[in-house]
């Protein structure tokens, strides 16, 4: 042989041994006689690696092979379209190969013949097992009646709201809890002692008390939910008793069936007879199962609708009516194509991949149902949301009446926050069921753990701001209502709360917003510095409007003017109809409305202060008896004060002559009224001056001229000759 031959049959010996794999020669044919053996290769190998001038020959033989060679092509990454195709016809095969399957595990059912003779089961056993079953049953009957007369103290009329209904349903569900329990612990021992060779069940009577066990908290659960009798039951659910009815009926036979074909009926089949049979009977099982939800699913859809707005959405117009009309819609459009998927992916899973049913179907299964309670339990606090009431209300409701509003607008937005919360949760939980999510894994990230901590702390510390301005704002809606001696009192203290209201307010939500970002992990530093250089720039930008801002500040620290006071500023008198931080709001007796900002005001001269003077200055005739008319003045001030007695503060006080003009001697009296009364009474008082004086006869001069026009004596146009002489 030689060197090159021998190379080879080694390389081809080893290259074999290599791709056939561990175990593979047990598993491969003898080789043709003409075929050199495994033990002659690797001998001729080691005799050339051992040969020093073969050595060199072999590593120069494979150098030249290496140069030789042609570099391979880089290779080019399959593009979209090529993955995409390859992904598809994968999965292509992959669902033709679980059809077939599927289709083999149909017509397989070549075992049921012995199912149904139960061949191979011991007799005994058998009977042991029926013996634990009636027991079970008799002692569930018996304990069933016994619970159900002392849960009659817990039936009552249907209850409208949810709290009236938690406490007989929490005293029905435990009593029914217990009758499942004593009837599985009596079965248990009945089984133990009297049907068993004395080590405790047997396996079969295991199988059937975990069943039963199952089905009885499910039944217990259910009931809880939907009760048969929802007349005289309570139950969580708000459907129509008829709906109720219906639901518990359907969904009890599917839960029973479920239950005993998976913890009883399958895995007794296999522990007697064997797995084929097993799986024979899980077919059969799983088909029929699957035919009765989708009846169950149309029937219940049709009690639904049929059902729709009996309870718990109401007819009301509140938000949270409106919210839950709109969910039920959603719900009854959405949950039956859901649930025809859920039960058809169920049954493919049962037939074709039954060790994956328990982590698949039921884990997801558990995972939902436990994201429905949520979704349920969200749907009532949506529901409740605008009847809710805080103690808040009843603890300050006599020193605030005007918190209770208030409060039950946060606790309503707390329940909001609380449901859509449950609603998020309830999502999360379907989604991680069903593998779609791993929930556990994105929780466990520390990024996904500081920022719902930060909005779990940003959400208490909006809260507590919502606490405190219901308090405060409540205060002072409590004081501007509240009444107050002294029009000028009430006035300041009205405008002082509202301003202080306004600025609270700003701060509040100032001090809240900074709060809420540093909690959300963002940096309010340079929030704050740029601010504050803001806050400068606009300082020296706005000169003027800081200055309105301090003056008004000042104006009503010193109580110079408000709210329907009469004053004078800048220039311009009228009613004060309305004080801002930075201006007031005058109304002039035509009616025009002028804004003045404070930085215009040096000189307030308010007319409505305390008290008012209406000055009355009379003039009459030189000829007249400057006592007469003050006579005449008294006694109109007598007639006006039986008009306006309680608005007139002292009596006339009389100036007496003040001035003596051109044609009247002038004399003054002074009438002291409440604030703002001195016009009307002044207008009066001048009436009734006219009225006296007029019945005395004094008179009132006014100004007038005397023309007196002197005319030349006339003389003749033409003069008499004059005599001679003259």
């Amino acid at each position: 042989m030689t060197l090159l031959s021998r190379l080879a049959a080694a390389f081809l010996v080893v290259l074999m041994m290599g791709l056939s794999g561990p175990g593979s020669a047990q598993t491969m044919q003898s080789p043709p006689a003409e075929t050199v053996s495994q033990d002659a290769a690797v001998q001729a190998l080691l005799d050339v690696l051992n040969d020093p001038a073969a050595r060199e020959a072999l590593i120069a033989r494979l150098q030249a092979t290496e140069t030789a060679a042609p570099e391979p092509e880089p290779e080019t990454p399959p593009t979209f379209a090529e993955r995409l195709a390859t992904a598809t016809s994968g999965a292509a095969g992959l669902a033709i190969d679980e059809i077939g399957r599927l289709f083999q595990l149909m017509t397989n059912l070549n075992g049921l013949a012995e199912v149904v003779q139960l061949a191979g089961v011991d007799r005994a056993a058998l009977l042991d097992l029926l013996m634990t079953i009636a027991a079970t049953l008799g002692a569930y009957v018996v304990l069933g009646g016994v619970g159900r007369s002392l849960g009659r103290r817990w039936r009552q009329p249907r209850a409208s709201g949810l709290a009236a209904t938690l406490w007989p349903l929490a005293g029905l569900t435990a009593i029914r809890l217990v009758v499942v329990i004593f009837s599985w612990a009596i079965g248990y021992l009945v089984s133990s002692t009297l049907f068993s060779d004395g080590s405790g069940p047997s396996r079969a009577q295991g199988l059937y008390l975990n069943a039963f066990a199952g089905f009885g908290l499910f039944r217990v659960v259910l009931r809880a939910i939907f009760t048969p009798d929802a007349e005289h039951e309570p139950g969580l659910s708000d459907a129509a008793p008829r709906a109720q009815e219906r639901i518990y009926q359907e969904l009890r036979l599917l839960g029973g069936l479920t239950i005993q074909t998976t913890l009883f009926i399958v895995p007794l089949v296999q522990l007697w007879i064997g797995f084929v049979e097993a799986r024979s009977v899980r077919v059969i099982l799983a088909t029929v199962t699957a035919l009765l939800a989708m009846r169950a699913i149309q029937a219940i859809r049709h009690v639904l609708r049929a059902s729709r707005g009996h309870r718990g959405t109401g007819t009301g117009d509140t938000a949270g009516d409106r919210v839950a009309r709109g969910a039920q819609t959603l719900w009854l459009g959405v949950w039956p194509p859901l649930a025809m998927l859920y039960v058809g992916f169920a049954w493919f899973i049962a037939l074709t991949r039954p060790l994956a049913l328990t982590d698949t179907i039921l884990g997801g299964t558990a995972f939902t149902l436990l994201g429905l309670g949520l979704m349920f339990v969200a749907a009532r606090l949506v529901h409740m949301a605008g009847k809710a009431k805080s103690p808040l209300a009843g603890w300050f409701g006599g020193l605030v009446p005007q918190l209770g509003s208030r409060a039950a607008n946060i606790v309503a937005s707390v329940v909001w926050g609380v449901a859509v919360a449950l609603f998020l949760a309830a999502f999360g939980t379907i989604l991680h069921g069903w593998g779609i999510v791993d929930m556990t894994a994105v929780m466990a990230r520390e990024g996904v753990q500081t920022v719902l901590w930060g909005l779990i702390s940003a959400a208490l510390v909006v809260l507590l701001a919502a606490i405190v301005w219901a308090v405060v704002a409540s205060w002072i809606d409590y004081q501007l209502a509240a009444t107050l001696t002294g029009a000028d009192s009430s006035a300041r203290r009205r405008t002082l709360l509202a301003l202080f209201r306004s600025g609270f307010a700003i701060v509040l939500i100032t001090m809240t917003v900074m709060v809420v970002l540093s909690q959300l992990g963002i940096n309010i530093g340079p929030l704050i510095a740029g601010a504050g250089v803001v806050g400068l720039a606009v300082g020296f930008g706005a000169q003027k409007l800081v200055q309105d801002v301090i003056t008004g500040i000042f104006i009503q620290v010193e109580n110079a003017m408000n709210e329907g006071d009469v004053v004078g500023v800048a220039g311009i008198t009228g009613s004060v109809e309305k004080i801002s931080i930075r201006s007031v709001r005058l109304r002039t007796i035509d009616g025009a409305a002028h804004v003045i900002p404070f930085s215009s005001v040096d000189l307030v001269s308010n007319m409505t202060r305390d008290f008012g003077y209406h000055v009355a200055e009379i003039g009459a005739a030189y000829k007249e008896n400057v006592e007469t008319v003050k006579a005449a003045m008294f006694e109109a001030f007598d007639r006006v004060k039986e008009e306006y007695g309680n608005d007139i503060l002292e009596p006339l006080e009389m100036h007496g002559v003040t001035m003596l003009g051109d044609s009247a001697v002038v004399v003054r009296a002074r009438i002291k009224t409440r604030a703002g009364k001195q016009w009307g009474i002044g207008r009066t008082y001048t009436q009734r001056v006219k009225e006296v004086m007029d019945e005395r006869g004094i008179e009132i001069p006014f100004p007038h001229r005397q023309l007196i026009i002197s005319q030349p004596e006339a003389k003749p146009l033409l003069e008499p000759p004059k005599p001679a002489g003259a």
